[in-house]
């Protein structure tokens, strides 16, 4: 195989190699990650210390 072959073949697989790995990379973005919500009414009650009102 001559030189120029060789380079050839190199830049093909570098360029498939960048394909592949945006293609993982989309596929990792799709995926739906399960977080627990936050909960909807998430105001502190008056009556309900803080951690921040602990430390003093």
């Amino acid at each position: 195989m001559s030189l120029t072959g060789l380079m050839i073949l190199s830049i093909v697989v570098i360029i498939l190699i960048t394909l592949l790995f945006i293609i993982a990379t989309n596929r990792g973005y799709k995926f739906q990650h399960k977080v627990d919500p936050l909960p909807s009414n998430n105001k502190m009650s008056k009556d309900q210390p803080s951690k921040d009102d602990s430390l003093n």
